[in-house]
C-alpha cells in the first residue's frame, strides 16, 4: 500500500495503491479526500457561572475561529474541521497554529515531519502525545517491556483511558509483548480495546493429538506484524524503529540502541490512520469481547494499578533518574509545540504493507521494500544507509551492485558482533560481508563503545551501544524512516511501514545524523585484504588508528555463539 501525498492535479489527495485486491484497497483514479480535523485536546463542561464568563469571552472566541479558518493557508490541502477549544488551552492551541502559519512554508499535499535520533526526546514525545490526548489513541506494536520505560507508558494510557480517551491497542501475537505489559489486565478497563495481530491455532493443539492446523500455519508462525505507529487524536502521528522498552530510550542498565522515529503532522496522519484501521479490522485480528470482561480480569487491571504505582513508588526513590516519566498537560502541550515548530513541511509517501500479506503463497516481496528499491534506483550520487540488520540476498545485492555501478557511493552502518542485541541475525551479516564488499558498498559496523555512546545512553555508567536504527538518504533529497530492515525477514515474512520524504532540508537533517555513526571513533570501516580476509579498521579513544582481524570487542562466548549459527541454514528466516 502507498499512501502519497505531493502536488498534482487531485490537489495532494491521499491515495492506496499497489496490486493487491483486498478490503480498504482503493484505486489510483480515485484519491480519497479526507479532511484533516484539528481537535483541541480538551472537552468543554460549563456551569451556569462559566457559561456567564464565557460571553464575556466571546470577542477572544471569535478571534480563535479566525484562527482556525486562516490555518488552510498553512497549505494543507483538504478542508478543515474543527471542534470548539476550552478556555483553559485556547492560548495554547493558538501558539501551535500561529507556529505552523509563521515558521513553516505548505505547499498542497504536504505534511510536516520533524526526526527523534534521541531517545530521550523520542520518549517524551511519547508521553506527551498520550498526556495531550482527548478523544483517541491508536497504538500499534510489537514489543512493550515490563521495564521503567514500558511501565511508564502504561501508567500514562491507563491515566488517559480514566479521563475519556477511547485507547486501541493492538499488538503483534507472536511476540511476548502481551505479557509484558499484561495486555488482559488493560483489557479490562472500559475505554482500552486491545486486539492481537496474527493469532495462531492454540498449540495445545499439538498435544490433544490434533497437530494439523498448527502445522498448516508454520509459515503464519514466523510472520511478525513489525509495524510501530502511534496516533493521537487524529492529529499527531509517530512512527519509526523504536518499540517500547528501556533499551530503546537509552535508559537499560545493560545494553542500548541508537535508533530513529519520526513526529508528524498534516494528511500523513490520515494515512496512518488507514493502515491501522486496515489491520484493526482484518479477520487476522483477535479482540476480546468488551461485554464479557470477567471479574478476574478486572482483578487483573487492579493488580496492574497497583504494580504501576509500586514500580513508580521505587522508580522515585532512586536516584540519577534520566528523565521524567510524566509529565504535565502545560508540559506535554509544550513539548508537541516546540517539536511542531521544528517540523520540515515536504511531499512523502507513507508505505505501510498490507495485512493480508500474512496469508501469501510463496515468497512475494513487502511492498515497502518495492518502495525503498524504486527510491534507491532514483539515486545518483550517494546513498547514506543505516540499516540495523543488514543482510541482503540476491536481490538487494543486485540492487546495489546496479547502483554502484552507475558511480554512486553507497554507504551503510550496521551492527557489529558486539553491538548487536541477536547473535543470530549477526550470523546473516556475517556470511553476507563479501558479497556486500565485492557489490561496492563501503561497509561499517558500529563499535559498541563509540565515542558518542553517550549522546544516546541516559544511564550513569555507560553501557554497550548497540543499533536498531532504520534510515537512509539518497541524493541529499530524499530520506526514508520506518521499520522496515534490510533483511530477508522484512522482505518477505513480517509487515513493515516507514515514510519516504521528498525534501533537501530533512534529508540534511537526517544525514547529520547518519553520518557520525560512520566516524573512524564510533565504527569499524570493513574491508578485505588481498587474500580475501575480513579487516575491521576503527579508532581508540586516544585517537590510534587500529585494525583488527577478528570481529572487534565480541567476547569468547559470543565468538563462539556466532559460529554454531553461521553453520545453520536458516539465512531465509532472520
Amino acid at each position: 500500500m502507498l499512501f502519497q501525498g505531493g502536488d498534482g492535479e487531485n490537489d495532494g489527495g491521499i491515495f492506496i495503491e499497489g496490486g493487491h485486491d483486498g478490503p480498504g484497497e482503493i484505486s489510483q483514479e480515485h484519491p480519497i479526500r479526507t479532511p484533516v480535523t484539528i481537535h483541541f485536546l480538551a472537552d468543554l463542561h460549563l456551569c451556569s457561572a462559566q457559561e456567564t464568563y464565557l460571553m464575556k469571552l466571546w470577542p477572544r472566541l471569535l478571534v480563535c475561529g479566525t484562527l482556525i479558518l486562516e490555518l488552510a493557508s498553512c497549505g494543507i490541502a483538504n478542508p478543515i474541521a474543527a471542534v470548539l477549544p476550552s478556555l483553559g488551552l485556547v492560548e495554547s492551541q493558538e501558539t501551535i497554529a500561529h507556529a505552523c502559519r509563521q515558521n513553516t512554508v505548505h505547499r498542497k499535499g504536504t505534511s510536516g515531519f520533524e526526526m527523534l535520533a534521541d531517545g530521550r526526546e523520542s520518549f517524551l514525545a511519547r508521553l506527551a502525545m498520550v498526556e495531550a490526548a482527548q478523544r483517541t489513541l491508536d497504538l500499534q506494536y510489537y514489543i512493550w517491556r515490563d521495564d521503567v520505560a514500558g511501565t511508564a507508558f502504561a501508567d500514562r494510557l491507563l491515566a488517559a483511558a480514566d479521563r475519556g480517551v477511547k485507547v486501541r491497542l493492538l499488538l503483534d501475537n507472536t511476540t511476548d509483548a502481551q505479557v509484558e505489559v499484561s495486555s488482559a489486565a488493560l483489557a479490562a478497563h472500559p475505554n482500552i480495546q486491545v486486539a492481537f495481530f496474527n493469532p495462531m491455532t492454540d498449540l495445545k493443539g499439538i498435544f490433544a493429538g490434533n497437530p494439523i492446523p498448527v502445522i498448516g500455519e508454520i509459515d503464519r508462525m514466523q510472520s511478525r506484524m513489525h509495524n510501530k505507529i502511534i496516533i493521537a487524536d487524529g492529529t499527531l502521528l509517530m512512527g519509526g524503529g523504536r518499540n517500547l522498552g528501556d533499551t530503546y530510550f537509552g535508559i537499560d542498565r545493560k545494553r542500548n540502541m541508537r535508533d530513529l522515529d519520526f513526529l508528524a503532522a498534516g494528511p500523513v496522519v490520515g494515512a496512518a490512520t488507514k493502515s491501522f484501521e486496515l489491520y484493526w479490522r482484518s479477520p487476522l485480528t483477535r479482540m476480546g469481547n468488551k461485554d464479557k470482561i470477567t471479574e478476574r480480569e478486572r482483578e487483573e487491571l487492579r493488580d496492574l494499578r497497583k504494580h504501576v504505582t509500586r514500580k513508580k513508588r521505587a522508580l522515585s526513590a532512586e536516584s540519577g533518574q534520566p528523565y521524567p516519566l510524566s509529565l504535565s498537560r502545560a508540559e506535554s502541550l509544550d513539548t508537541l509545540h516546540q517539536m511542531v515548530c521544528r517540523m520540515i513541511w515536504a511531499r512523502y509517501e507513507f508505505v505501510a504493507d498490507p495485512p493480508e500479506r500474512m496469508m501469501r503463497q510463496g515468497a512475494v516481496a513487502s511492498p515497502v521494500w518495492r518502495q525503498i528499491e524504486a527510491t534507491v534506483r532514483r539515486a545518483r550520487s550517494e546513498v547514506v544507509m543505516h540499516a540495523a540488520y543488514f543482510i541482503p540476498q540476491s536481490g538487494t545485492l543486485g540492487l546495489l551492485r546496479a547502483t554502484t555501478a552507475r558511480g554512486v557511493r553507497v554507504q551503510v552502518l550496521t551492527n557489529s558482533l558486539a553491538s548487536i542485541d541477536g547473535v543470530a541475525a549477526m550470523a546473516g551479516i556475517g556470511n553476507r560481508r563479501p558479497a556486500i564488499l565485492k557489490s561496492g558498498v563501503s561497509l561499517f559496523e558500529l563499535n559498541a563503545h563509540a565515542s558518542d555512546r553517550k549522546d544516546y545512553i541516559h544511564v550513569r555508567r555507560l553501557t554497550p551501544l548497540g543499533m536498531h536504527t532504520k534510515g537512509f538518504v539518497v541524493d541529499n533529497k530524499e530520506s526514508f524512516i520506518g521499520s522496515y530492515n534490510m533483511d530477508p525477514r522484512s522482505k518477505y515474512i513480517n509487515t513493515e511501514t516507514g515514510v519516504i520524504i521528498h525534501s533537501a532540508a530533512f534529508a540534511a537533517r537526517l544525514k547529520s545524523y547518519l553520518i557520525k555513526g560512520f566516524q573512524p571513533a564510533n565504527s569499524w570501516h570493513v574491508t578485505q585484504d588481498a587474500k580475501g580476509s575480513i579487516l575491521w579498521t576503527g579508532q581508540l579513544p586516544n585517537g590510534e588508528r587500529v585494525v583488527r582481524h577478528f570481529d572487534p570487542d565480541a567476547s569468547l562466548l559470543r565468538r563462539l555463539e556466532y559460529w554454531i549459527y553461521r553453520c545453520l541454514p536458516w539465512e531465509d528466516f532472520l
